[in-house]
C-alpha cells in the first residue's frame, strides 16, 4: 500500500486548491437533489429494467471492454471471487451545512441495499454499506477513503463532489478498486476512460446540460433573445458557462451580461442580479451552488418587483432543483423556475402509482425517513443502479472487482424511477456517459411540483 500512502498524502494537500461542484442529475440517476424521472420503460433484449429485473445481456459490442487488470497494484485482488458479505463504501458531507442538502442521499442508498437484501437481488451475496463524512472538504477525502480501504471495503459508489473524487481517482485507478456512480456531472468521467477505467459519472455532463438549456430557450424567446447568464467563479460554473455561450450564439440568442459569484460568497448576490436586471433580459440561466440557489431565487424576485413589467425565463441547473432550494428556502421566489431532471418527482401525487415509485415510498414511509423526497431518490436510485451492475457481473459467473467494472462498462438499464425515455447505457471507451438525456422541469410554488416541459431531450446520446 506504499503507492495508495503516497498519493494520498499528495492529493490532501494539493485539494485545498480545488473547488467544484457535485452535482445529483446523471445520464440516469438523478441529477442531483431534486425531483425526477419517469415510468419505467418495457424491457427488451439485452436491456435490464429496474431493481428486479434480469442483468442485462453482455454479448456484443459492449462486452468486448476488459478491465486493464494487467496495470493494477494487486492485479489478483482485481481478479478475486467476492462471496458472503460486499461492502460499498461512500464518501459524503454528512455534517456541517453541505449535510442539509446531501445527508438524505445517504438515507437513500442504504433504503435500497436494505431493499435489495430483503429481495435477495444478489444470489448469495449480503450487500453492506459503510459511509463516512468528508463535510464535503476535499482535502479530508483521500484520509476518509484511505480509512475504507483499510477497513476492506469491496468497491465505492457514489462518491458526492468533483473535488472529491478527482481527490482520490488516481489512488482508486491503480488499487483497482471500482469508484461507481461519482455524484457530480463533470465531463471528466466520460471522456478520461482510457487513463481512468475504473472510474464511473452518475450525472448527466454538466456542457449537456447547458447545451439543452440553450436549446429549450431558444424555444421560448425565439431567435435573437437576451440572456443574463449568473454563475458561480468555479470549475462548476465555468463548465456550464462555457458550454451555454457557445451553444447560445450558435442558436442566436445573444448573453447581453454576465455576473460571477465566488464559492465562499454567502451574501446574497445583490449587486450582480441588479447588473442583469439593469439590462432586462428575456431569459436568465443561473448557474448557483447550494445555499447560494435559493439566494439568487429571492434576489431576483427583489429585482423583478422593482422593474414592472420584466419577467424573464429562469433556468437553474438541476443542482438547485430540490424542492428544498426551489420552494423550502425559496418560498413564492422559486415559483415558475425551469431546471431538469431525469427521474420522476416522488413528492408528485400524480407519480403515485407509478410501480417505481410506489416501491420507493413504501420504503421511505416505512423507514420513517423525513428528508427531502428527491434527493432520497438519488440515492436510491446511484444503489439501484449499482446493484444492476453487480447482478450483471455476478452472471457473468464471477463477482469480482474486474467483472464489476466491466458490467459498468458494458450494461444497458433503466432505474424503476426513470423518466420516460431516460435510462443508463455505457459501452467501453466508445461511450462512457452513463446518462446524457434530461427533461426540462418548471416548478409551480402552489401545486408544490414540477411540470415536464415537453418530451425528454435524447439527441445528446452517443
Amino acid at each position: 500500500m506504499i503507492l495508495r500512502t503516497k498519493h494520498l498524502a499528495a492529493l490532501a494537500t494539493t485539494a485545498a486548491l480545488l473547488f467544484v461542484a457535485c452535482s445529483s442529475s446523471a445520464k440516469t440517476t438523478t441529477t442531483t437533489p431534486a425531483g425526477g424521472t419517469s415510468a419505467s420503460t418495457a424491457s427488451t433484449p439485452g436491456t435490464a429494467t429496474g431493481s428486479s429485473s434480469a442483468p442485462s445481456d453482455t454479448t456484443g459490442a459492449a462486452a468486448a471492454w476488459k478491465a486493464p487488470v494487467d496495470k493494477c497494484a494487486d492485479p489478483e485482488a482485481a481478479k478475486a471471487p467476492i462471496t458472503g458479505d460486499l461492502t460499498i463504501g461512500a464518501v459524503m458531507p454528512l455534517s456541517g451545512s453541505p449535510a442539509i442538502a446531501f445527508a438524505p442521499v445517504k438515507d437513500g442508498f442504504e433504503l435500497y441495499l436494505k431493499y435489495a437484501n430483503a429481495n435477495k437481488l444478489l444470489t448469495g451475496i449480503n450487500l453492506k454499506s459503510d459511509i463516512r463524512d468528508d463535510q464535503y472538504d476535499a482535502t479530508q477525502t483521500p484520509g476518509v477513503v484511505s480509512s475504507l480501504i483499510d477497513a476492506k471495503v469491496n468497491i465505492f459508489s457514489s462518491i458526492i463532489g468533483t473535488p472529491n473524487n478527482l481527490a482520490v481517482r488516481d489512488t482508486l485507478n491503480e488499487e483497482c478498486i471500482p469508484q461507481l456512480q461519482a455524484l457530480t456531472g463533470n465531463p471528466a468521467w466520460g471522456a478520461e476512460v482510457a487513463k481512468y477505467p475504473w472510474l464511473t459519472g452518475a450525472l448527466v455532463p454538466y456542457n449537456l446540460e447547458a447545451q439543452m438549456y440553450a436549446t429549450k430557450l431558444k424555444e421560448l424567446v425565439g431567435d435573437g433573445g437576451t440572456v443574463g447568464l449568473f454563475y458561480i467563479n468555479t470549475e462548476f460554473g465555468k463548465i456550464y458557462a462555457d458550454a451555454f455561450k457557445p451553444a447560445a450564439a450558435k442558436l442566436g440568442l445573444k448573453v447581453v451580461d454576465e455576473q460571477t459569484i465566488e464559492g465562499t460568497d454567502e451574501n446574497p448576490p445583490t449587486n450582480q442580479v441588479g447588473s442583469i436586471a439593469a439590462k432586462k433580459p428575456m431569459a436568465i440561466l443561473a448557474i448557483p451552488l447550494g445555499l447560494q440557489c435559493p439566494a439568487f431565487l429571492k434576489e431576483l424576485a427583489n429585482a423583478k418587483a422593482a422593474n414592472a413589467g420584466w419577467d424573464p425565463k429562469v433556468f437553474v441547473t438541476n443542482t438547485c432543483a430540490s424542492k428544498l432550494f426551489v420552494d423550502t428556502l425559496a418560498g413564492p421566489a422559486g415559483d415558475g423556475v425551469y431546471t431538469s431532471g431525469n427521474l420522476l418527482d416522488g413528492a408528485d401525487p400524480k407519480n403515485a402509482d407509478n410501480p417505481g415509485v410506489k416501491t420507493f415510498l413504501d420504503a421511505y414511509k416505512a423507514a420513517g425517513l423525513a428528508g427531502d423526497i428527491g434527493t432520497t431518490e438519488t440515492g436510491w436510485t446511484t444503489a439501484e443502479v449499482t446493484v444492476a451492475i453487480m447482478k450483471q457481473a455476478q452472471a457473468t459467473g464471477t463477482l469480482s472487482r474486474q467483472s464489476i467494472i466491466e458490467a459498468a462498462r458494458s450494461m444497458t438499464f433503466t432505474p424503476s424511477m426513470a423518466r420516460p425515455g431516460i435510462s443508463y447505457k455505457m459501452n467501453g471507451e466508445k461511450d462512457g456517459y452513463p446518462f446524457q438525456s434530461l427533461t426540462i422541469l418548471q416548478w409551480s410554488h402552489t401545486t408544490a411540483t414540477f411540470t415536464e416541459i415537453g418530451d425528454t431531450i435524447t439527441s445528446f446520446e452517443s
